[in-house]
């Protein structure tokens, strides 16, 4: 098989979903470019106020793809914040070496610690280490996945929003009482003064209390499989607390895709359409 670059490669992409894709990738290119420039006056920028005091966990999920691991390491050890334990959660045996050789190079930049394990609890590998840091004494924790490009003020910009019992996310939306089948269904949230339905947890900040819910660990057998619905109907039906967009700049979700979520749904044992009756039938109100 030849590389990406290859002729075997180029000769499978379809054509309509080349040129489908085109305007986001475009969009990519000139938002890395953004990115790139934001990060070299990072340093230069005012301090952001918030409790310092917080014990932070930042949660760095990877699975098949190690190649994205230098470029979130190397920003995540130039953050104009830095008092946070990184913790690289890694379900893919496969990659045990690669990815403990790439996190070699950070060690004395950051406090890292790598977590080998399998993906049968696939989203849920998240909530199970954040309910061990609870009890170990951290306040706040951040989740991020490595396909995900983010500015090197990430963690100053997200802790300054940060507010105990509350759930926010970059990935925010509202569902308008509609079935959840459509991207259409849906309504994305870029502003703090809009109601949020659920945050996606790959961009996203939280009082780390939530994990320490018994009952948040009972969940349906398919919330592995979409865990952002189910913590999300947790934390606003059944604990009450604030769904929030979580307005940090610069971030670029990998792939350019802005409805790869949507896409993959019909690939999951159950759909999310199915999946959002249920916790409706459960009282929520979206």
């Amino acid at each position: 098989r030849q590389s990406r670059a290859g002729g075997d490669d180029i000769a499978r992409i379809h054509p309509i979903k080349f040129l489908q894709h085109l305007p986001a990738r475009i969009g990519v290119f000139f938002s890395t470019r953004k990115l790139e420039r934001a990060n070299k006056t990072a340093a230069n920028e005012p301090k952001l106020e918030f409790d310092r005091s917080l014990k932070l966990a930042v949660l760095l999920l990877t699975w098949k793809r190690p190649e994205l691991l230098d470029k979130a390491l190397e920003t995540l050890a130039i953050q104009t914040y830095g008092d946070f334990t990184l913790f690289i959660s890694n379900a893919n045996e496969e990659i045990v070496e690669i990815v403990d050789k790439k996190v070699a190079k950070y060690q004395d930049k950051m406090n890292i610690e790598v977590i080998h394990t399998s993906n049968d609890r696939k989203g849920f590998r998240r909530f199970d280490l954040s309910k061990r840091l609870h009890a170990e004494g951290y306040d706040v924790m951040m989740f991020i996945d490595d396909d995900v490009r983010f500015s090197a003020r990430y963690v100053e910009v997200a802790m300054s929003q940060y507010e105990p019992k509350s759930y926010k996310s970059w990935w925010a939306w509202r569902l308008n009482g509609k079935p959840y089948k459509n991207p259409k269904d849906r309504t994305r949230v870029q502003s703090l003064n809009e109601r949020v339905d659920y945050c996606g947890t790959g961009v996203s900040i939280m009082d780390i209390s939530i994990f320490s819910h018994e009952a948040l660990f009972d969940h349906p057998k398919d919330a592995l499989h979409i865990e952002d619905l189910w913590l999300s109907y947790f934390a606003d039906h059944v604990l009450g607390w604030k769904l929030e967009y979580l307005d940090v700049p610069n971030i670029i979700l990998g792939g350019g895709d802005q409805f790869a979520l949507y896409l993959q749904i019909q690939d999951q044992p159950t759909n999310k359409e199915t999946f959002v009756e249920g916790l409706r039938d459960r009282g929520w109100k979206v």
